[in-house]
């Protein structure tokens, strides 16, 4: 057994910076308040004493990080379930499910309470972080681990697809794709949410009851001539496609004069999407890549988890199992 006491002055700055980045000493004695210690947010840092303690040795030692006080917008959390590495904007992200154990002074969470984050170092269960309390998800009573480790990247990219990329307001209508998968029916919640009518294409009769149950107005089937059935119901303002553009083509006789055409993972590394471009631009219609950089617009995500959390009021967990 061995034990290694180390204390010192980290970075809390709200953006969600390093953990792990030492303040200078000389900051700590001429009492500044610099800016954050990567260098990289520019945001004023808020200095909290951190305590690590290491126990064990090998394969058996636990770290426990915790902080003496947290910093205004921070929340503590004990690490319940740790997701695979993600790359995105060129920097590591792990989603993280934790459970609540304490607030800073602008933080409300219920202690005990199932959170979803993404940090920028691997953790074990268990383990005691702190992280940025306005990026983190309630994560909504039954629904699976693997569901909710994907909403703290999923949801602000629908956020930002939806509202940002094709600019949808109250009383359009929206033509979802792939609309009985987790992103299709999280688009389909979204979209009702900010009073718009939302038709749906899915897979199976399975796959419609999901879409209806998540508030879809008209649904199809991919087996059925979808173009056609959907048409009867009225032109969409707005396509969503997540399957890389695939189904935009087929979508212009559901489109109205003006509709905005969307897809998520239009890059270069794929094929050029077909597309019947004379008609396209008799429509007078717009395509959009629809992508979402949590570096760049971080902002996107404290609006996303609002938006988040007044369409699962009352559907969180609020305490252990």
């Amino acid at each position: 057994m061995s034990r290694r006491l180390r204390v010192g002055m980290f970075c809390g700055c709200s953006a969600g910076c390093s953990e792990q980045a030492p303040i200078p000493q000389r900051a700590i004695e001429r009492a500044d308040i610099p800016h954050c210690a990567d260098g990289f947010c520019g945001r004023q840092s808020s200095y909290r004493r951190s305590a690590v303690l290491t126990i064990g040795i090998g394969h058996d030692e636990r770290t426990i990080s915790r902080a003496g006080r947290l910093g205004v917008n921070r929340v503590e959390l004990e690490a319940d379930l740790l997701g695979e590495l993600l790359a995105v904007d060129g920097r590591p992200h792990w989603p993280l499910l934790g459970r609540v154990l304490r607030n800073g002074p602008e933080s409300d969470w219920v202690p005990g309470q199932l959170l979803a984050c993404n940090i920028d170092h691997q953790v074990r269960r268990g383990e005691i972080i702190d992280v940025d309390a306005r990026r983190v998800l309630a994560v909504p009573a039954g629904m699976e681990a693997d569901s909710a480790l994907q909403m703290p990247l999923r949801w602000p990219l629908l956020h930002a697809a939806l509202c940002g990329g094709l600019r949808l307001q109250a009383g359009e209508s929206l033509l979802v794709h792939q609309g009985d998968g987790e992103l299709g029916l999280s688009a389909i919640r979204l979209a009702v949410s900010l009073d718009c009518s939302v038709m749906a294409v899915c897979a199976d009769r399975a796959g419609i009851a999901r879409a209806l149950a998540a508030g879809a107005a008209e649904t199809a089937r991919y087996g059925d001539d979808w173009p056609t059935l959907l048409r009867e119901h009225g032109a969409v303002d707005a396509v969503l496609d997540f399957s890389g553009g695939a189904c935009l083509q087929a979508s212009l006789p559901c489109a109205k004069r003006g509709a905005r055409l969307g897809a998520l993972d239009l890059c270069g590394a794929r094929p050029p999407i077909a597309m019947a471009w004379p008609a396209f631009w008799q429509r007078q219609a717009s395509l959009a890549s629809l992508d979402w950089s949590p570096m760049r617009q971080w902002h996107i995500a404290e609006i996303a988890r609002e938006a988040f959390m007044r369409i699962h009021d009352g559907e969180f967990n609020s305490g252990k199992d």
